[in-house]
């Protein structure tokens, strides 16, 4: 038989077996609607990747994002005659049918992108004959099916594997060149479009030689077949690419250490698919929608987050609290207990909380890694050794740091369930938290849960705990309001029981007799603020703090005034944004944007079956990226005079330039700087909230168990020191601010003794700060003048 009359029945045969394989085909709307898994990314407010979240590493990205010399490269590489054929290169699957039937084994070689594709997205990479079939069919039916073959080409550089977890051109792009694809040069692109090959050996990464083989490669293909598929690229430019030596991406960093945000985007991102889906699903399919396209993937959302200042506060909190642990002799390793303290037995729990502390014992440890395993009350726990780092110095493997029998405490951070057993931390020693705020928008800059970049129960956010004399400023606000309290307002000092309790003032026991509002504030005198509040009664505070942001349940009892009732400490720092922002509140904001890919809002909308081809449309043509609806916020609006909030900013300065935050001044180098110490009952807790006209930082020192801090310990000596590293270090180049009164401020000279004006000549006269016509009407009087002729008549 000729070879003619060969083929023709190959052909023939070739025909019945396709026939016999139409049967049975996935149908092609996978492909026509490609809706792949894609990768969602969470980015600081200056657009540094924070985290990345994906079931495949992908961004879909529109074909006229992608170079051209991308695709020439492509082209080149996989299929020069992707245009004028039809799906199948014919030539090719008759001479690798020659070659394998015969062997029975799958047929090798012969595939066009099409065929690639089709492979990838409808079938599976099985290599077998009825996979083969299939794959000829289905390209042949796609390319009948579309109108533009630049969809294939599309579907294909989204969805081809390069290698270290990334799919399609744009991840190849950020991860090997650290760029988007549009900004790849004809020499990058040419590597990438060699690694779909064979990703792994290819790699630039783990095989810079052979990836730069198979890049010659490529640009000899695109200069080899230049005039014929390809006139208008210029063999100086394939030959610029062939000198030109590629600059990969730095991949020594590790993920960003801002768990506490990466945490609030997700609940975040959660949140605003169910409201969008509210407004386009029907409610029996929106379930179903809004986990349709969580899976999917494909958002990006932009944080508040500053990354600098997120690593500063992180590294000054963990600073602050070695020195705490230096302080309090602090240091591992765990010890196991020996007597009458080793046979006591440890309590039993029925479940257990995230949260919460209790006491552990070590049943196990994993060197390799460094994993620790607990039980706590019957109940198996999993902790890090190097989320307690700062209590092992000396780099102690998990078996030694804990031995076998050791007894500590640790805060559960997840519950297990079933066979999974619960996430702890070790508590060996205090933690805490810092926010950091910009008063005007009320972006977080900085959200530092615990001194250990880790998922789990954020202290910032999650964590109750009493504020001290750091909540005072609160009162002294609606003190002021009131009009009938000035910054001179005398104020009784003196021992008293109110309702059979008898407040004393901090660490010692000395009274002042009257004293002025601003000195009551700036020495932190408890017995001012109690009879302060006293007059302006507690439930009116509470009133105050809830219109200022504050949520949990305050007490409105005279102990309030002394911080007694507990308070999230991010909701503190807000509270003390609004007096830096003039007495304006808003919400705090950790979340700034989230947009979906439109495949992804498609995909969702298809779920509920509402969506009309206009819909898509209109979708279609709003962008690559559609905006989802974050949550609202209530707008800005005043709730405290701004005369008032200058006052309080101004009394606050007090505290830092001579009162229990003077360490504060002298660090700052005279730095204008307004704010509050606080030290809860028996030191458990230590707080210093402050603030410049740039940033208003919290700093929170605590055990999670609410033990005290240690002898010494306070938020002088226990918040202050962070608080001023974060300032120093985020400000160290920008110059000092001052805080502006605004018009309804006046100025008097006073008498510091008697809050009166002063009189005339008066040496040791202050100035001080007042709401318009709140001015004092009285003159103190001058002290007595002793007539000297007294002595001289012998009068007394």
């Amino acid at each position: 038989m000729s070879m003619v009359g060969a083929g023709i029945a190959m052909l023939v045969i070739v025909r019945i077996v396709l026939s016999y394989y139409e049967a049975d085909l996935p149908p092609v709307t996978a492909f026509t609607n490609y809706a792949p898994p894609q990768l969602t990314r969470v980015l600081d407010r200056n657009g540094r990747l924070l985290h990345e979240a994906f079931q495949e590493r992908r961004t879909v990205v529109p074909m006229d994002q992608v170079p051209r010399h991308l695709v020439l490269a492509v082209l080149a590489a996989e299929d020069a005659d992707f245009y004028r054929h039809s799906g199948l290169d014919y030539a090719g699957i008759m001479r690798a049918m020659f070659r394998d039937l015969t062997s029975g084994r799958a047929m090798q070689g012969a595939s066009t992108i099409t065929q690639q594709i089709v492979k990838n997205v409808l079938l599976s990479p099985e290599r077998t004959l009825t996979r083969k079939f299939k794959e000829l069919i289905l390209a042949r039916r796609i390319e009948q099916d579309i109108e533009d073959k630049d969809q294939i080409l599309h579907v294909y550089l989204n969805h081809i594997y390069f290698g270290h977890g990334r799919y399609g051109v744009q991840e190849a792009a950020r991860y090997f060149f650290g760029k988007d694809v549009s900004e790849l040069n004809l020499a990058e692109s040419s590597l990438i479009a060699g690694l779909p090959q064979s990703p792994n050996r290819l790699s630039p990464i783990n095989h810079p030689e052979a990836a730069k083989q198979r890049q010659r490669y490529v640009l000899g293909q695109l200069l080899a077949k230049r005039k014929q598929y390809w006139p208008d690229l210029t063999a100086e430019e394939i030959e610029a690419a062939l000198n030109t030596e590629v600059e990969l991406a730095d991949h020594s960093g590790v993920e960003s250490g801002a768990p506490e945000v990466v945490a609030s985007a997700q609940s975040e991102l959660k949140g605003a698919l169910q409201r969008y889906a509210k407004n386009h699903v029907p409610a029996d399919a929106q379930d179903d929608a809004v986990r349709s396209a969580i899976k999917t993937g494909g958002f990006t959302i932009q944080t508040t987050l500053d990354m600098d200042l997120q690593q500063l506060a992180r590294q000054a909190l963990l600073d602050g609290l070695k020195e705490l642990d230096a302080r309090q002799g602090l240091v591992g390793p765990l010890k196991v207990p020996r007597g009458r303290r080793a046979r006591k037995p440890l309590p039993q729990y029925k479940s257990l909380r995230s949260g919460r502390t209790y006491d552990v014992v070590v049943t196990g440890t994993d060197d390799d890694k460094g994993l620790i395993e607990l039980d706590i009350g019957g109940h198996r726990a999993i902790a890090k050794l190097k989320e307690v780092s700062r209590f092992n110095p000396k780099g102690l493997s998990a078996s030694q740091f804990a031995p076998r029998g050791a007894r500590a405490r640790a805060m559960v951070d997840r519950v297990g369930s079933g066979d999974t057993p619960s996430t702890a931390r070790l508590a060996l020693g205090p933690q805490g938290a810092v926010i950091a705020i910009e008063p005007r928008t009320r972006e977080v800059l900085a959200l530092v849960g615990g001194d250990v970049a880790s998922y789990g129960f954020n202290r910032a956010t999650q964590a109750i705990r009493q504020p001290g004399s750091s909540f005072k400023p609160l009162v002294y606000a609606v003190a002021l309001n009131t009009r009938r309290y000035t910054p001179a307002t005398l104020v009784l000092d003196a021992p008293e029981v109110f309702d059979e309790w008898k407040p004393d003032n901090f660490q010692d026991q000395h009274y002042a007799g009257d004293v002025r509002l601003r000195e009551g504030l700036a020495r932190s005198i408890n017995l001012v603020a109690v009879r302060v509040i006293k007059d302006i009664t507690p439930q009116a505070v509470v009133d105050f703090a809830r219109g200022i942001g504050i949520s949990t349940e305050l007490d409105p009892s005279l102990a309030l005034s002394l911080g007694a009732s507990g308070v999230r400490p991010i909701e503190l720092v807000n509270g003390y944004a609004t007096f830096a922002a003039g007495g304006t509140y808003a919400d705090y904001q950790v979340v700034k944007d989230i947009k979906a890919s439109r495949r992804t809002v498609d995909s969702m909308l298809a779920v509920g079956n509402r969506q009309q081809p206009s819909e898509r449309t209109a979708a279609s043509a709003a962008g690559s990226h559609i905006p989802m609806p974050l949550e609202p916020h209530a707008g800005p609006r005043q709730v405290l005079d701004k005369g008032v909030a200058y006052l309080v900013t101004s009394m606050l300065q007090s505290v830092v330039q001579r009162g229990t935050a003077q360490r504060a001044h002298r660090a700052l180098s005279g730095r204008p700087a307004a704010g509050k110490t606080g030290t809860s009952n028996q030191a458990r807790d230590a707080w210093f909230v402050g603030y410049t006209q740039e940033l208003v930082v919290g700093v929170w020192v605590g055990y999670d168990d609410h033990r005290p801090l240690g002898r010494g310990e306070g938020g002088s000596s226990s918040a202050l020191p962070i608080w001023i590293d974060i300032i120093n270090g985020y400000l160290k180049d920008q110059p000092a601010k001052d805080f502006i009164p605004p018009p309804s401020i006046e100025q008097a000279r006073i008498d510091p003794a008697t809050g009166k004006l002063a009189y005339a000549h008066q040496t040791d006269a202050i100035v001080e700060m007042f709401l318009e016509g709140t001015v004092p009407a009285d003159v103190a009087s001058p002290p007595d003048v002793v007539d000297s002729s007294h002595f001289l008549m012998g009068i007394p």
